[in-house]
């Protein structure tokens, strides 16, 4: 990036921390309510946990973008794949830490893939259309939320059912690369029963997987079609009882490539991914309980057929690869005093995985397979929390889980989260909390697998500042942390007999900070910006290593939503990705350059119930690779119509 860039880039920075005061970091007037925090409602101003609040306002200037697209602009977020073929797997590196380190819950169930080397969950199985808010809870968060809660939680709300009789959504785009989406859906509530249904279907020629680096070898497009389904009934018993049945299903063919710099013309992938359960809360007047079972069925068959042989090695091949989740789960919330509350919980997972790997070539057939019956685990957990709130501005949070694991056996972790409000309109805030990830059944059980592992801990610390001005026109946050991790689990290949296994690092140590801003301008806009460093080391054998591979050392956004006229909004948006080391089995240069991307997105409300909408990314048409061998979209862009009645 050139030095006029980097310049202009901290100038905007630099000017919107001079003129910000402190939070709403959404940009609203009244105070935010939110709920993954503690698993219960609770105002921003009650908690000292770092929380990022997506609504629907947000999630609507956004529409001509994934989910990925979107919560890559939020500070301390790197998606590796996000701007890729649509398909992609998604890596979600959170300020800094690894795959799977971010936990992802949906209406307060937790979703996995076990059948992934990370169990992570796909995001390509949620459209962003069928989503009505997102809470991105950062810091370790392992004692309300278990396993996999490292760097955080991001909780997905889906659409729920409107107030009256019937409301109808509907929708449609094109765009760059022959991609065309349609959206539709009907929802209300009759009486005492609620109901939501929502369609997506998406489609598109896509480009390239793999970057043609001479330009002359003629890679097929990878192409990517999508079917996406979510249903929900509530149905209210009496006045405190309401019981609700959901699901959410998702398939998707895509085009994959054979590597990095050499096209497949025959390599095909399906998912699918399905994910359905049942509830019931009873609210009574300062007492609420919840009851909650789910299961999740996460499936990807990959062919690659002999018509368009890319290598000797491996002339033909499919993989089946199954992951199943079942979550049983009750906790609640009890109001001991005004200033005293109790939260706390029972949850139990199982997973396993089932999978199948043939191919041929030069040296013969090839097979692997893992059973469900052996590759298999279960944990079952007890937590609880004490919250203290609005005690003279002081509010505190302290916490404990116990965990029994089918391998590991007994695991316990803490939190306590003290946070001051100076006024009604600065708080100073610090969080100590343990977290933990056991190994994937793939680390596990795989042919790399080593039953051996044990199971990553780490502490993080926290602390900061969040401010806004007396008309709450203005925010300001900044936070401060620091991670240690043990066991950290990594990839090793032998130097002598070339044999790889997964085996346990001594230690990882990582810190960072982030910088949060959002400045309303005299009533026709505002100005959000975010600024993330991240840097660490690991420890192995007594010597350090750097090895956030893949991990930007800091990443600035900055986006104005201007509001002209009347119905009228335009956003245009930059955002500016550092330097970063190439993964360890990566082509390129060890230290990849930085890139920027400009987008814009442009929105008229037409009626009430109409909006016609533009949405322009990478609008310089910048060339860029989060994997060196691999495309990132250039300049392309969706428009269309949504409509609500």
């Amino acid at each position: 990036m050139s030095k006029t860039l980097t310049l202009l880039t901290t100038s905007l920075l630099t000017a919107s921390i001079l003129f910000a005061q402190k939070d709403t970091l959404e940009g609203r007037s009244g105070e935010v309510m939110v709920t993954t925090a503690t698993r219960s409602n609770l105002k921003q101003s009650q908690t000292g946990k770092i929380i990022t609040v997506l609504d629907q306002k947000i999630i609507r200037n956004s529409i001509g973008r994934s989910l990925s697209e979107l919560l890559n602009t939020q500070a301390g977020f790197f998606i590796n794949g996000a701007n890729n073929v649509s398909g992609t797997n998604q890596d979600v590196y959170f300020r800094g830490a690894g795959s799977g380190n971010m936990l992802v819950v949906i209406d307060g169930t937790p979703v996995f893939d076990p059948s992934q080397i990370s169990n992570s969950f796909d995001f390509n199985s949620i459209p962003l259309q069928q989503i009505e808010r997102i809470e991105i809870l950062k810091g370790g968060q392992s004692t309300l939320w278990g396993s996999d809660a490292v760097a955080g939680v991001i909780q997905i709300f889906l659409k729920k059912e409107a107030k009256k009789k019937m409301a109808i959504n509907s929708g449609i785009s094109y765009g760059t690369y022959n991609t065309t989406r349609i959206v539709a859906g009907a929802s209300g509530t009759l009486d005492k029963l609620g109901y939501n249904v929502q369609y997506n279907y998406i489609k598109s020629k896509g480009f390239s997987t793999a970057y043609d680096s001479t330009g002359k070898k003629s890679f097929d497009n990878d192409g990517f079609e999508q079917n996406n389904v979510q249903a929900s009934l509530n149905y209210k018993l009496n006045t405190s009882l309401t019981a609700k049945a959901f699901g959410n299903f998702s398939t998707y063919r895509t085009g994959y490539d054979a590597g990095a710099f050499v096209d497949d013309k025959d390599y095909t992938a399906k998912n699918s991914n399905k994910l359905g359960g049942l509830s019931l809360q009873y609210k009574g007047k300062d007492f609420v309980w919840n009851i909650q079972g789910s299961y999740q069925r996460a499936e990807r068959a990959f062919i690659n057929d002999s018509t368009d042989i890319s290598s000797i090695y491996s002339k033909y091949s499919e993989g089946k690869y199954t992951g199943n989740t079942t979550t049983l789960e009750t906790f609640g919330n009890k109001t001991l005093t005004r200033h005293l509350s109790l939260v706390g919980g029972i949850q139990y997972i199982n997973q396993n995985t089932d999978q199948s790997y043939f191919s041929t070539g030069a040296f013969g057939p090839f097979k692997a397979s893992l059973g469900k019956d052996s590759s298999k685990t279960n944990q079952v957990s007890a937590y609880t929390s004490l919250l203290i709130t609005d005690v003279n501005g002081f509010n505190f949070e302290a916490g404990g889980r116990y965990n029994h694991h089918s391998i590991y056996g007994d695991k316990s972790t803490f939190t306590i989260n003290p946070s001051y409000n100076v006024d009604d309109h600065t708080k100073l805030f610090v969080n100590i909390s343990s977290a933990y990830k056991v190994p994937s059944l793939y680390q596990l059980y795989s042919n790399y697998g080593n039953k051996g592992l044990k199971p990553e801990s780490s502490t993080t610390y926290e602390f900061g500042i969040q401010t806004q001005s007396e008309d709450r026109k203005t925010s300001f946050r900044i936070a401060a942390f620091k991670r240690d991790i043990s066991n950290l689990v990594i990839f090793y290949t032998d130097p002598a007999t070339y044999n790889s296994k997964y085996i346990n690092g001594n230690k990882q140590n990582d810190y960072g900070f982030e910088i949060e801003s959002n400045v309303q301008l005299a009533g026709f806009g505002s100005w959000q910006n975010n600024f993330s460093f991240v840097d660490g080391q690991g420890t192995q054998s007594g010597i350090k290593v750097s090895n956030l591979y893949r991990r930007p050392t800091f990443i600035v956004s900055s986006a104005l939503t201007l509001q002209p006229c009347k119905g009228l909004t335009i956003i245009p948006s930059f955002r500016y990705v550092g330097t970063r080391l190439k993964g360890q089995y990566d082509f390129g240069p060890t230290e990849q350059p930085s890139f920027y991307t400009i987008d814009c997105f442009m929105g008229y409300q037409l009626h009430k119930t109409a909006r016609l909408f533009i949405d322009l990314h990478n609008i310089t048409n910048q060339q860029y690779f989060d994997i060196v061998g691999y495309n990132s979209r250039q300049f392309n862009m969706m428009a269309g119509i949504d409509i609500q009645f």
